[in-house]
């Protein structure tokens, strides 16, 4: 049975990656959407049982429901880390609620398409 994966996973794990790789705290939409097509590949390529939300509708649900971690900046067309939020706390909040192999995956993912693709 598939796992449904939601737009915040997706959105925490991409911002995790880039702060650690490149120590920014926000991803372009246009980087965000790459990054998913990665991602989404990816899942298929190396049979991950997983479905990854990644619409602009869902984008933009997990943004205004997780407005404690994200926040969108309309005239950059870019999602931040809230100021008030450290690594660390997104981690605590989006690490380790998905099964163990997708969550590998998506981690592992995520930092493939920021090194390669952003």
């Amino acid at each position: 049975m598939a796992t449904f994966v939601g737009a915040e996973y997706i959105i925490a794990n991409l911002l995790i990656a880039m702060k650690k790789k490149h120590n920014r705290d926000s991803i372009s939409l246009e980087e965000l959407s790459s990054a998913g097509v990665y991602i989404q590949r990816q899942s298929l390529k190396r049979d991950i049982d997983a479905i990854f939300l990644s619409s602009t509708d869902q984008l933009s649900t997990a943004i205004f429901d997780f407005s404690d971690y994200f926040e969108y900046d309309a005239n950059r067309q870019e999602i931040f880390i809230v100021k008030t939020k450290k690594i660390s706390d997104l981690e605590s909040r989006f690490i380790g609620y998905l099964p163990f192999n997708v969550l590998t995956f998506l981690v592992k993912a995520a930092n493939e398409a920021v090194c390669s693709q952003i």
